[in-house]
């Protein structure tokens, strides 16, 4: 079942891993490019891009999408002058430039047809150099837009990464120096001269266009301001309610502190006097269950049947066999466990060791070994949940968990405007409160003794003289033993093994009705071997590129950059 677990969760972290892991390692440090507009609507695009490679690396890709009514050709890459091969996929580059550890500048070129929008009183270039599908980040990013012939340009801006960009030199040249432009962001930029400019094109469409890009350039700039508006004010809630959350999370956590460390000490006060093995409140099974954290391991099930042998209700034979002797008087969960050991495993009043394996040969019995080991595993924890070891803080935890995600609205719009300190903050604060409301199980007096109890077993029984043992009980010195094998404690198992070897059988038999003697150590290791195997056994049936390419620009276009 372990394994089993563990492949489960192999297999989500592989699928979760992004694929960009197993691709080159590159930087895009500098990215430089002219678009020159033609005379008859086309433009000439001319880049320059600079990589920084660690390792080997086969070359670097550039997706070019084109806008509606627009294509792009003759694409060319060069190094110094000197060509490389292009291996074109649709609207994917991949340039071939092979090497290890280098610093390479590759230079392309290439024509994209109609690439400027021709109206009546105005020409357009509007274009995505990139777009929120780029799996790239450029370290420096500048786009020149240059004009047919010296001019002045009527109207220019961006969007999103190319907003407030934009400066106009001399002649009519427009630059966008964008700087540092993480992956996946959009950022279109548009310019306009006057048509004149653009004799030998044809009219995109015919009409009038200045005003309607004047507007769209307002709009934008009364977005902007709107959403700057907008942020200031959801910086200044935040300021408040970020720390108001910090305080609820610190009051609960103080909180719950206190009352632990208050319990704790009424508690301590109680355990002066305890004797070596803590008194049975509860069943050895779910006594091992409880301080197992309620897992229930094969060696709980060995535990749970040698407590029936202390208890009477099952003797042991020669050869590893059981008999049910006394069936009055059994619990729940003990009831379950003799009828998936001894019905079904075994024959009816008595079972062997042996009898696990030849009962899972049959697969058929697979399905319901597994199900008669969960009615009893069931059984042992509603004795938990029953003996009232937990307080019920059902309400307080839910109010806790209802706070948490009144936070999550305000986490999902510090993103959207950029406040990463308030969003990284909310997030900490949010998961603090959440993982409390599902984590907070505070013990009750009754259970922290308990745990108390089985703690200070743990610490001190290993430390147990020989002369203090004698002392005990047969039957403590059985549920000690009990307790060692079913929490599978090895330094508990290593001193009740040093404890009864010490000891002749005839020094310590009893007239208790399990004859405590040390083949109880041969019995018990074989027991764990055989249930550990049969959990096995029952079990058994229940076993690139650095880059994704673009296309939401404007008019569908767009691009990225990547690496191979």
């Amino acid at each position: 079942m372990n394994k089993n677990i563990i492949a489960v969760l192999l297999m989500t972290i592989l699928f979760f891993i992004p694929t960009e892991v197993f691709a080159v390692d590159y930087n895009i440090t500098n990215v430089e490019i002219h678009a020159y507009l033609q005379p008859n609507g086309d433009v000439t695009v001319h880049e320059q891009h600079t990589y920084e490679f660690s390792g080997e690396f086969g070359g670097i890709i550039r997706e070019l999408i084109p806008k509606e009514r627009t294509e792009i050709v003759e694409l060319e890459a060069f190094e110094d002058n000197k060509p490389l091969r292009i291996e074109t996929d649709k609207t994917e580059h991949r340039i071939h430039r092979g090497g290890k550890d280098e610093t390479i500048s590759i230079n392309l070129t290439y024509k994209i047809k109609n690439g400027v929008d021709i109206y009546v009183d105005v020409a357009e270039f509007y274009w995505p150099f990139f777009d929120k599908r780029n799996e790239a980040t450029y370290g420096n990013l500048t786009v020149y837009v240059i004009p047919p012939e010296p001019t002045t340009a009527l109207i220019t801006f961006g969007y999103d990464e190319a907003y407030k960009t934009e400066s106009v030199l001399e002649d009519g040249r427009v630059q966008f120096a964008m700087g540092e432009v993480p992956r996946k962001r959009n950022g279109d930029i548009r310019v306009a001269y006057t048509s004149e400019l653009f004799p030998t094109s044809s009219l995109t469409a015919n009409k009038l266009m200045y005003d309607e890009i004047v507007a769209a350039k307002q709009h934008l700039l009364d977005t902007e301001i709107a959403k700057a508006a907008r942020k200031e004010q959801l910086s200044s809630i935040g300021i408040i309610l970020v720390p108001l959350f910090a305080l609820l999370l610190l009051f609960v956590l103080v909180k719950a502190w206190l009352d632990a460390r208050n319990d704790k000490a009424v508690v301590m006060g109680e355990l002066k006097h305890t004797t070596p093995v803590p008194k049975e409140t509860l069943s050895l099974p779910t006594t091992i269950c409880f301080m197992n954290y309620q897992l229930l391991e094969p060696e709980t099930t060995v535990a749970a049947l040698l407590d029936l042998v202390r208890k009477g209700h099952v003797k042991k034979l020669e050869n590893d066999r059981f008999r049910l002797v006394n069936k009055s008087g059994l619990l729940h969960h003990e009831e379950n466990l003799v009828r998936w050991l001894f019905h079904e495993v075994g024959s009816g009043d008595e079972f062997h060791l042996d009898d696990i394996e030849m009962y899972l040969k049959n697969k058929k019995n697979h399905q319901t070994y597994q199900q008669l080991k969960a009615d009893w595993e069931k059984e042992v924890r509603a004795e938990i949940k029953e003996a009232g070891l937990y307080k019920n803080k059902v309400k307080y935890r839910l109010t806790v968990g209802f706070i948490s995600i009144l936070l999550i609205p305000f986490i999902i719009l510090f993103a959207i405007y950029g406040l990463n300190a308030l969003v990284v903050t909310s997030i900490v604060i949010c998961l603090g409160l959440l993982l409390f409301a599902i984590c907070y199980y505070p013990k009750t007096m009754k259970g922290l003794k308990l745990t108390l109890e089985l703690r200070q077993f743990k610490q001190e029984f290993p430390k147990l003289i020989e002369s203090t043992w004698q002392l005990l009980s047969d039957d403590d010195k059985m549920r000690a033993f009990i307790i060692g094998i079913g929490s599978n404690e090895k330094e508990l198992i290593k001193k009740n093994e040093s404890l009864i070897n010490t000891f002749k059988t005839k020094e310590w038999q009893s007239s208790t009705v399990y004859g405590f003697d040390p083949s109880w150590l041969i019995i018990a290791a074989a027991a764990k071997t055989n249930f550990r195997s049969a959990e096995k056994n029952a079990g058994i049936d229940g076993s690139s590129s650095g880059f994704t390419g673009g296309g939401s620009g404007t008019g569908g276009g767009g691009g990225g950059s990547g690496a191979f």
